[in-house]
């Protein structure tokens, strides 16, 4: 779906001197997406025309959508512009919480609901939820909205009509499943003693392991000559620390590297002109920032699949928990 932030001229920006203007629009747009008045896939306006129309400095509202994307709450496409991704984060909080609310009850009254009626709805659907339903629900836990995305997709085809995967940001499991009912949270191994702790024993689970593809690549730029520079482009600065985080855990300590994250022009062209290998994160490729870059081939994909051991480990998963379905009855 494309089109434009709706109502502008709503965008009601008090100007306090104890919080700074680009914290306000962000709040601001991040209700605007938690609420649903823009839905996934609508188009944000370009930086230029927002800026004009809030009457502020275009690199504010730069720096506030580079923000949005950190959260997670929208994506930039190389020539398709800045978009809400396809399941926005939703923060926990009373006033988070509150404006969804206001916003569902507003909507309701426009088709002639009551109060009490959509109360009753929430309250029902809130039940059905924590319920175990006919597949095995798994959470499946990133660091990253896209690896999240990517990989909840990889592992619900990879088992049709078995189990239902739900993509979520590891910071975001406690909340998760204290809300619904899943039967297990997955994620690669990178991540599994962070998973373990936000889970806390509350479900299994399961550490994936990547393919032999992505440890050529960890050991290509590891075995780079002392003084070498990589070039780590990604499109949020989190996903700059991880990459950077795993070479020099793989002894990648002899290298200098030079980040960059989607829409900073200045460092995309740093790390074009110094650097002697260049690695994409999944987020910088879906933004088609490959084609910034001149020599093409020092360019490489900071990307992984699952290995099928990765997905043996997670049917036998599953067949526990049909197993302990089946005898409790349930």
């Amino acid at each position: 779906m494309t089109g434009t932030v709706p109502g502008h001229h709503e965008l009601d920006i008090e100007r306090d001197s104890d919080v700074p203007i680009s914290t306000q629009i962000y709040w601001q747009l991040a209700y605007q997406i938690e609420s649903g008045r823009l839905q996934p896939g609508t188009r944000l306006p370009p930086v230029r025309e927002l800026g004009a129309v809030l009457r502020v400095n275009p690199n504010t509202v730069r720096a506030v959508y580079r923000r949005l994307a950190d959260a997670g709450y929208v994506i930039g496409r190389h020539g398709a512009g800045t978009r809400v991704v396809d399941r926005p984060p939703v923060r926990r909080g009373s006033e988070a919480l509150a404006g969804i609310v206001a916003e569902t009850l507003r909507r309701a009254a426009q088709l002639g609901f009551t109060p009490d009626e959509v109360a009753q709805a929430t309250f029902t659907a809130a039940t059905e939820r924590k319920r175990p339903g006919p597949h095995v629900r798994v959470l499946f836990a990133e660091c990253t909205t896209a690896d999240a995305n990517v990989d909840a997709e990889r592992i619900t085809e990879a088992f049709p009509e078995r189990i239902e995967a739900i993509p979520v940001l590891l910071e975001e499991l406690p909340d998760r499943l204290d809300r619904y009912h899943y039967d297990l949270v997955a994620t690669t191994t990178f991540h599994a003693d962070e998973a373990q702790a936000y889970v806390a024993g509350r479900v299994p689970v399961v550490a994936m392991l990547v393919g032999p593809g992505y440890m050529s690549l960890v050991h290509e730029v590891a075995g780079l000559p002392s003084g070498s520079k990589v070039g780590l482009v990604c499109g949020s600065s989190r996903g700059v620390e991880n990459i950077a985080e795993v070479l020099v855990l793989a002894g990648a300590t002899g290298v200098e590297i030079i980040s960059a994250v989607a829409h900073t022009d200045d460092e995309i062209e740093l790390v074009d002109r110094d650097a002697d290998l260049v690695l994409l994160s999944r987020e910088a490729m879906a933004l088609g920032l490959e084609s910034r870059f001149e020599r093409p081939e020092r360019l490489r994909e900071w990307t992984y699949e699952f290995d099928p051991a990765a997905f043996e480990l997670l049917r036998r998963a599953v067949e526990r928990v049909d197993a302990a379905r089946e005898a409790g009855g349930g």
